[in-house]
């Protein structure tokens, strides 16, 4: 029997007052299909600085938790993921702050490189209203995985518990105007489904990762298109098939 291919995946999210990150949690239970598979749970950055996050008391109690269990999000990890998941709250119909500072700045290093292309990328959100962006929210997460290349994975509707988050875009909750409603155990059934979905189109796509590179430098392999050669896009690479050198 072919040995299962263990994949890794990176969680980066921002949580003012821990809902977001209950959500991160969730997606991460779900994410860890097998026992070989890594989930990276990081925490981006905040803007704010300490004597302004001291003046509201959860807030502090909060920031101080999640910095203590979640560590900030680093570059080299970006490259050894399969897959990464943003999540973050919905301020104003757009990605909080702090997030959206982190993917400008550490993930633009990316955009015009190979190395987050083709890996998984899913998104989730919480908003303190039904009809408080959370759509939009995700959507803005997703563009920016859309610029890294990344191949996207909605949650679509395809398990029970993602039929009852009813949305197909990702994961959400609506925590109150105050983030005084955890999410229910309904908004962490479809996070963990959605985990479980971005672990298993990640394991894909590193499966077949390696039949594609076999493609791209054995051309003389490749299927023939209406206009010639699929590996005619790669001028330069030898057609000849090395002794001994089987397909996959």
């Amino acid at each position: 029997m072919e040995q299962w291919r263990a994949v890794t995946v990176l969680i980066c999210f921002y949580s003012r007052y821990g809902s977001t990150a209950r959500l991160a949690e969730a997606v991460a239970e779900g994410a860890r299909v097998s026992p070989g598979d890594e989930v990276w749970l990081r925490r981006a950055p905040e803007l704010d600085p300490a004597e302004i996050i001291r003046q509201d008391d959860r807030r502090w109690r909060t920031f101080q938790d999640l910095a203590r269990r979640f560590p900030e999000p680093r570059p080299e990890e970006l490259e050894r993921a399969d897959a990464l998941v943003l999540g973050s709250p919905g301020y104003f119909g757009t990605i909080a702050s702090p997030l959206k500072r982190w993917l400008e700045t550490v993930l633009g290093r990316f955009w015009q490189g190979q190395e987050m292309g083709e890996k998984a990328g899913a998104a989730f959100c919480t908003t303190s209203t039904a009809h408080g962006g959370n759509e939009v929210t995700i959507l803005s997460m997703l563009a920016s995985l859309m610029h890294l290349g990344c191949v996207i994975v909605p949650s679509g509707y395809l398990y029970p518990p993602l039929r009852r988050n009813q949305m197909p875009y990702g994961a959400s909750a609506v925590t109150g105007v105050t983030d005084e409603l955890p999410p229910t155990e309904d908004d962490l059934a479809a996070a963990r489904a959605l985990g479980y979905r971005v672990a298993h189109v990640a394991r894909w796509l590193l499966v077949g990762r390696g039949q594609e590179e076999f493609r791209r430098r054995y051309p003389a392999w490749a299927p023939q298109s209406a206009g010639g050669r699929i590996g005619d896009l790669a001028p330069g690479i030898s057609p000849r098939k090395p002794e001994g050198q089987e397909h996959p």
